[in-house]
């Protein structure tokens, strides 16, 4: 656990700017990176963005250090140990039903033996931050503790902590079972901050202008 982003949790400033600003700014990227009314797969990495911004915001630049490896299992380091962050456009699962997949990505890959590789060699060793967005009802804001993962992954087992998809299909990559997310995110030691997801009213002061920002630049001396 990191005690510094512990406490953040628990920072009652921090925490009702989170759930102030948090659904704004997610709303922006999305408009950022819609065309014809869908939004792109770059929206990932704005939203990843907004969130390292938030703990420079609250930690300093010098305590936060971006991964420049994307091969690795986390985004950046933060104070020295690493975090991933995983965002997620949907509700997490509330009950264990079927054995299925959560949706959130450990890897990204559509190479089968990768994929093979990577569920035999996994091991949880970063902290998580976990972004829950569902727009018009409830999320939340979570911080799942690397004692936390290897905890759950330890009582379940590899086998029920993560979710291959069937060969023949195109899984873009390896997940979080249902039931191992719902075990993390309901753990004692979890920390949540609770979102309503409510989207902004389009006012004319959140019109994204695509093109305004290099035209200013192309109409500078």
């Amino acid at each position: 656990m990191i005690e510094q982003l512990n406490q953040m949790f628990g920072d009652e400033k921090i925490v009702e700017k989170i759930k102030r600003k948090l659904p704004y700014m997610l709303f922006i990227a999305e408009v950022e990176m819609s065309k014809s009314g869908k939004v792109g797969m770059e929206v990932g990495t704005l939203r990843e963005q907004i969130i390292i911004a938030l703990l420079i915001y609250k930690f300093g630049y010098e305590n936060v250090k971006p991964n420049p490896i994307t091969t690795e299992d986390f985004d950046i380091e933060l104070y020295g140990k690493p975090v991933s962050i995983k965002t997620i456009k949907k509700n997490l699962p509330k009950r264990i039903g079927k054995f299925s997949g959560s949706g959130i990505k450990l890897i990204w890959t559509v190479d089968w033996e990768k994929v093979e590789n990577f569920y035999r060699n996994y091991e949880p060793k970063s902290e998580m931050l976990l972004v829950e967005v569902s727009w018009g009802k409830d999320g939340g804001f979570y911080y799942i503790p690397s004692e936390v993962q290897r905890e759950v992954f330890g009582e379940i087992g590899r086998n029920r902590y993560i979710y291959r998809h069937r060969r023949g299909t195109n899984p873009r990559g390896v997940e979080i079972s249902n039931e191992g997310i719902k075990r993390l995110i309901e753990h004692r030691q979890t920390r949540k901050i609770d979102i309503f997801w409510e989207r902004p009213e389009i006012g004319a002061e959140i019109i994204y202008k695509p093109y305004q920002r290099w035209v200013e630049i192309w109409a500078e001396e």
